[in-house]
Protein backbone atom coordinates (compact mmCIF):
# COMPACT_ATOMS: atom_id res chain seq x y z
CA UNK A 1 0.00 0.00 0.00
CA UNK A 2 2.90 2.37 0.64
CA UNK A 3 2.58 5.58 2.64
CA UNK A 4 -0.74 5.99 4.42
CA UNK A 5 -0.82 9.71 5.16
CA UNK A 6 -3.31 11.65 7.25
CA UNK A 7 -3.75 14.90 9.16
CA UNK A 8 -4.88 15.84 12.65
CA UNK A 9 -7.64 18.41 12.90
CA UNK A 10 -6.86 21.05 15.53
CA UNK A 11 -10.21 22.82 15.51
CA UNK A 12 -11.98 25.42 17.64
CA UNK A 13 -15.47 24.48 16.49
CA UNK A 14 -16.81 21.27 14.93
CA UNK A 15 -17.64 22.96 11.62
CA UNK A 16 -13.93 23.73 11.14
CA UNK A 17 -13.58 20.11 10.03
CA UNK A 18 -15.39 21.14 6.84
CA UNK A 19 -12.02 22.48 5.67
CA UNK A 20 -10.90 18.88 5.19
CA UNK A 21 -13.00 18.25 2.08
CA UNK A 22 -11.34 20.82 -0.22
CA UNK A 23 -7.90 19.71 1.01
CA UNK A 24 -8.72 16.12 0.03
CA UNK A 25 -9.80 17.30 -3.42
CA UNK A 26 -6.46 19.06 -3.87
CA UNK A 27 -4.34 16.29 -2.29
CA UNK A 28 -6.14 13.00 -2.96
CA UNK A 29 -3.24 10.90 -1.64
CA UNK A 30 -4.45 11.52 1.94
CA UNK A 31 -5.98 8.42 3.54
CA UNK A 32 -6.66 9.34 7.17
CA UNK A 33 -7.94 12.08 9.42
CA UNK A 34 -7.34 12.20 13.17
CA UNK A 35 -9.88 13.94 15.39
CA UNK A 36 -8.43 15.67 18.44
CA UNK A 37 -10.49 14.88 21.53
CA UNK A 38 -10.53 17.95 23.73
CA UNK A 39 -13.20 20.04 25.45
CA UNK A 40 -15.66 21.24 24.22
CA UNK A 41 -15.90 19.27 20.98
CA UNK A 42 -14.82 15.65 20.57
CA UNK A 43 -15.17 14.91 24.27
CA UNK A 44 -17.42 12.83 26.58
CA UNK A 45 -20.31 14.89 27.92
CA UNK A 46 -20.09 17.33 25.01
CA UNK A 47 -20.44 14.88 22.12
CA UNK A 48 -24.00 14.56 20.77
CA UNK A 49 -25.85 12.39 18.24
CA UNK A 50 -25.75 15.38 15.92
CA UNK A 51 -21.95 15.37 16.20
CA UNK A 52 -21.83 11.65 15.40
CA UNK A 53 -23.88 12.23 12.25
CA UNK A 54 -21.68 15.19 11.27
CA UNK A 55 -18.40 13.29 11.55
CA UNK A 56 -19.73 10.15 9.85
CA UNK A 57 -20.97 12.30 6.97
CA UNK A 58 -17.56 13.97 6.72
CA UNK A 59 -15.83 10.60 6.46
CA UNK A 60 -18.28 9.36 3.81
CA UNK A 61 -17.86 12.58 1.81
CA UNK A 62 -14.06 12.46 1.83
CA UNK A 63 -13.50 8.70 1.81
CA UNK A 64 -11.09 9.04 4.73
CA UNK A 65 -10.46 6.55 7.49
CA UNK A 66 -10.37 7.93 11.03
CA UNK A 67 -8.35 7.78 14.21
CA UNK A 68 -8.94 9.72 17.43
CA UNK A 69 -6.42 11.36 19.77
CA UNK A 70 -7.90 11.17 23.28
CA UNK A 71 -7.48 13.98 25.77
CA UNK A 72 -4.14 14.46 27.49
CA UNK A 73 -5.37 17.10 29.95
CA UNK A 74 -6.75 16.48 33.47
CA UNK A 75 -6.11 12.73 33.18
CA UNK A 76 -3.28 10.39 34.12
CA UNK A 77 -3.58 6.70 33.30
CA UNK A 78 -0.57 6.03 35.54
CA UNK A 79 -2.01 7.77 38.61
CA UNK A 80 -1.32 6.10 41.96
CA UNK A 81 -4.70 7.30 43.27
CA UNK A 82 -7.13 4.36 42.89
CA UNK A 83 -10.20 6.61 42.82
CA UNK A 84 -8.80 8.80 40.03
CA UNK A 85 -7.60 5.67 38.23
CA UNK A 86 -11.16 4.36 37.95
CA UNK A 87 -12.44 7.74 36.75
CA UNK A 88 -9.70 7.99 34.10
CA UNK A 89 -10.51 4.52 32.75
CA UNK A 90 -14.21 5.40 32.57
CA UNK A 91 -13.33 8.58 30.67
CA UNK A 92 -11.27 6.69 28.10
CA UNK A 93 -13.99 4.09 27.68
CA UNK A 94 -16.24 6.97 26.62
CA UNK A 95 -13.58 7.99 24.09
CA UNK A 96 -13.63 4.44 22.72
CA UNK A 97 -17.43 4.69 22.43
CA UNK A 98 -17.10 7.96 20.49
CA UNK A 99 -14.37 6.53 18.25
CA UNK A 100 -16.53 3.52 17.40
CA UNK A 101 -19.61 5.71 16.86
CA UNK A 102 -17.95 7.72 14.09
CA UNK A 103 -16.30 4.67 12.54
CA UNK A 104 -12.79 5.33 13.87
CA UNK A 105 -10.22 2.54 14.05
CA UNK A 106 -7.61 3.72 16.56
CA UNK A 107 -7.70 5.62 19.86
CA UNK A 108 -4.40 7.27 20.79
CA UNK A 109 -3.61 7.52 24.51
CA UNK A 110 -0.70 9.11 26.36
CA UNK A 111 1.33 7.10 28.82
CA UNK A 112 0.50 9.02 31.96
CA UNK A 113 3.17 10.26 34.33
CA UNK A 114 4.68 10.16 37.80
CA UNK A 115 4.70 13.46 39.75
CA UNK A 116 8.17 14.77 40.53
CA UNK A 117 7.48 14.37 44.25
CA UNK A 118 7.47 10.61 43.65
CA UNK A 119 10.09 10.60 40.90
CA UNK A 120 12.61 12.39 43.17
CA UNK A 121 11.79 10.28 46.24
CA UNK A 122 14.40 7.84 47.61
CA UNK A 123 11.95 5.05 46.75
CA UNK A 124 11.35 6.37 43.22
CA UNK A 125 11.87 2.96 41.59
CA UNK A 126 9.10 1.53 43.77
CA UNK A 127 6.73 4.36 42.80
CA UNK A 128 7.62 3.98 39.13
CA UNK A 129 6.76 0.28 39.28
CA UNK A 130 3.39 1.18 40.81
CA UNK A 131 2.78 3.75 38.07
CA UNK A 132 3.67 1.26 35.34
CA UNK A 133 1.34 -1.28 36.94
CA UNK A 134 -1.47 1.29 37.04
CA UNK A 135 -0.91 2.12 33.35
CA UNK A 136 -0.83 -1.56 32.44
CA UNK A 137 -4.02 -2.31 34.37
CA UNK A 138 -5.79 0.59 32.64
CA UNK A 139 -4.65 -0.50 29.18
CA UNK A 140 -5.80 -4.08 29.70
CA UNK A 141 -9.30 -2.84 30.55
CA UNK A 142 -9.29 -0.40 27.64
CA UNK A 143 -7.86 -2.99 25.25
CA UNK A 144 -10.57 -5.48 26.20
CA UNK A 145 -13.25 -2.81 25.80
CA UNK A 146 -11.79 -1.53 22.54
CA UNK A 147 -11.68 -5.04 21.08
CA UNK A 148 -15.43 -5.34 21.64
CA UNK A 149 -15.96 -2.08 19.73
CA UNK A 150 -13.48 -2.67 16.92
CA UNK A 151 -11.07 0.00 18.22
CA UNK A 152 -7.32 -0.50 18.76
CA UNK A 153 -5.64 1.46 21.56
CA UNK A 154 -2.30 3.06 20.60
CA UNK A 155 0.16 4.00 23.37
CA UNK A 156 2.19 7.12 22.50
CA UNK A 157 5.73 7.97 23.59
CA UNK A 158 5.99 11.18 25.62
CA UNK A 159 7.99 14.36 24.93
CA UNK A 160 10.49 15.66 27.50
CA UNK A 161 8.94 17.36 30.55
CA UNK A 162 10.30 19.43 33.42
CA UNK A 163 7.13 18.90 35.43
CA UNK A 164 6.83 15.12 35.78
CA UNK A 165 8.48 11.79 34.92
CA UNK A 166 7.09 10.02 31.87
CA UNK A 167 6.81 6.25 31.68
CA UNK A 168 7.17 5.72 27.93
CA UNK A 169 9.76 7.87 26.16
CA UNK A 170 12.29 5.60 24.40
CA UNK A 171 12.32 2.41 22.36
CA UNK A 172 13.52 0.22 25.24
CA UNK A 173 10.73 1.05 27.69
CA UNK A 174 8.11 1.30 24.93
CA UNK A 175 8.89 -2.16 23.57
CA UNK A 176 9.37 -3.75 27.00
CA UNK A 177 6.06 -2.40 28.26
CA UNK A 178 4.06 -3.66 25.28
CA UNK A 179 5.83 -7.02 25.32
CA UNK A 180 4.90 -7.47 28.96
CA UNK A 181 1.35 -6.24 28.41
CA UNK A 182 0.94 -8.58 25.41
CA UNK A 183 -2.56 -7.40 24.52
CA UNK A 184 -3.81 -7.90 20.93
CA UNK A 185 -5.85 -4.67 20.96
CA UNK A 186 -3.10 -2.44 22.42
CA UNK A 187 -0.29 -1.28 20.15
CA UNK A 188 2.24 1.50 19.81
CA UNK A 189 2.14 5.01 18.45
CA UNK A 190 5.56 6.44 17.67
CA UNK A 191 5.65 10.23 17.80
CA UNK A 192 8.72 10.99 15.71
CA UNK A 193 9.18 14.54 17.02
CA UNK A 194 8.89 13.48 20.66
CA UNK A 195 11.63 10.91 20.13
CA UNK A 196 13.81 13.52 18.39
CA UNK A 197 13.40 15.93 21.33
CA UNK A 198 14.90 13.21 23.55
CA UNK A 199 17.86 13.10 21.09
CA UNK A 200 17.09 9.48 20.25
CA UNK A 201 17.97 7.66 17.03
CA UNK A 202 14.55 7.82 15.35
CA UNK A 203 15.22 5.18 12.62
CA UNK A 204 16.48 2.81 15.33
CA UNK A 205 13.38 3.50 17.45
CA UNK A 206 11.18 2.91 14.41
CA UNK A 207 12.77 -0.43 13.62
CA UNK A 208 12.52 -1.58 17.25
CA UNK A 209 8.87 -0.61 17.72
CA UNK A 210 7.67 -1.76 14.27
CA UNK A 211 6.21 -5.13 15.44
CA UNK A 212 3.86 -3.22 17.77
CA UNK A 213 3.27 -0.15 15.61
CA UNK A 214 -0.29 0.83 14.68
CA UNK A 215 0.15 4.58 14.05
CA UNK A 216 2.83 7.27 13.65
CA UNK A 217 2.69 10.98 14.48
CA UNK A 218 4.78 13.19 12.21
CA UNK A 219 5.58 16.84 12.88
CA UNK A 220 8.76 18.89 13.26
CA UNK A 221 10.55 21.23 15.66
CA UNK A 222 13.84 23.08 16.12
CA UNK A 223 15.17 20.65 18.71
CA UNK A 224 14.06 22.44 21.87
CA UNK A 225 10.25 22.59 22.07
CA UNK A 226 7.34 20.44 20.93
CA UNK A 227 6.39 22.96 18.23
CA UNK A 228 4.26 20.73 15.94
CA UNK A 229 5.65 22.42 12.83
CA UNK A 230 5.20 21.30 9.25
CA UNK A 231 7.36 18.39 8.08
CA UNK A 232 9.45 20.69 5.91
CA UNK A 233 10.37 22.92 8.89
CA UNK A 234 12.82 22.10 11.70
CA UNK A 235 15.63 19.64 12.30
CA UNK A 236 14.02 16.28 11.44
CA UNK A 237 14.75 14.96 7.93
CA UNK A 238 11.38 13.58 6.87
CA UNK A 239 12.49 12.88 3.31
CA UNK A 240 14.72 10.15 4.71
CA UNK A 241 12.24 8.88 7.28
CA UNK A 242 9.25 8.66 4.95
CA UNK A 243 11.24 6.45 2.58
CA UNK A 244 11.91 3.83 5.28
CA UNK A 245 10.05 0.52 4.81
CA UNK A 246 8.99 0.67 8.47
CA UNK A 247 6.94 3.81 7.67
CA UNK A 248 4.89 2.07 5.01
CA UNK A 249 1.39 0.60 5.42
CA UNK A 250 0.88 2.35 8.79
CA UNK A 251 -1.23 5.51 9.34
CA UNK A 252 1.26 8.40 9.35
CA UNK A 253 -0.71 11.25 10.88
CA UNK A 254 0.75 14.72 10.35
CA UNK A 255 0.00 16.32 13.71
CA UNK A 256 0.60 19.91 12.60
CA UNK A 257 -1.13 22.72 14.50
CA UNK A 258 -1.31 25.33 11.76
CA UNK A 259 -3.71 24.85 8.83
CA UNK A 260 -1.37 26.91 6.68
CA UNK A 261 1.59 24.69 7.56
CA UNK A 262 -0.45 21.58 6.77
CA UNK A 263 -1.06 22.94 3.27
CA UNK A 264 2.61 23.91 2.92
CA UNK A 265 3.66 20.43 4.02
CA UNK A 266 1.32 18.74 1.53
CA UNK A 267 2.70 20.92 -1.26
CA UNK A 268 6.24 20.06 -0.12
CA UNK A 269 5.44 16.34 -0.22
CA UNK A 270 4.32 16.69 -3.84
CA UNK A 271 7.16 18.99 -4.94
CA UNK A 272 9.86 16.75 -3.45
CA UNK A 273 8.35 13.60 -4.95
CA UNK A 274 7.70 11.93 -1.59
CA UNK A 275 4.16 11.14 -2.77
Amino acid sequence: MGLQLGVTIFFEKPEAADAVAPVIQQFPFLNFVEFRGEIPFFYPGYFTRKDVAYYRKLLRKTGLRATVHSTMYDVNLATLNPYLHKANVRCYKKFIDMTAAVGGEILVVHDGHLPLEYADHPQSEHYMRLARQALGDALVVLGDYGAQKGVTVALENAPPSRHHASLIWNAANHVAFLQELNHPAVGALLDVAHAALHHLDVPEYLRAIRPFLVEIHAHNNHGQHDDHLGLHEGVIDYRQLLSMPEMQDIPVIMEIKSYEEILATLQWLVQTGVV
